[in-house]
């Protein structure tokens, strides 16, 4: 014998469980792609923090090469652009290269100077 009310209990209680997982489900979800963006926003602060001391040990460096050089006009004393395409973890190697160049480039004014004096 089939009960109506009991056939319609069955389907709406079938329907609560099945909203209810849906929510659960949906909150689980949420919450997954709550903790996505906190973590994506950590990210973006260190990666803004970075690149800030980056940005200003390159403009010290360039600050101590041309200390002395602003006596000579010809000489173009506009620092270096940042490259958008650099790879951050090549900072260490690229730092490596732009060093002895810096002592190079010193070396060679001095001999195109002298005999006047560089500091």
């Amino acid at each position: 014998m089939n009960d109506p009310v009991a056939e319609y209990k069955r389907l709406l209680d079938t329907a609560h469980q099945a909203a209810d997982t849906h929510r659960k489900h949906e909150q689980r979800r949420a919450l997954e792609l709550t903790e996505h963006i906190r973590d994506a926003s950590k990210a973006i602060t260190a990666a803004s923090a970075r690149e800030a001391d980056v940005t200003r040990e390159i403009t010290g460096w360039w600050s101590n090469v041309t200390r002395n050089l602003t006596s000579l006009v010809w000489l173009d004393l506009t620092p270096p652009a940042p490259d958008p395409g650099a790879d951050p973890r090549r900072l260490n190697a690229h730092l490596a290269e732009v060093e002895p160049a810096t002592s190079a480039f010193r070396v060679a004014l001095r001999r195109a100077l002298w005999p006047r004096k560089l500091p």
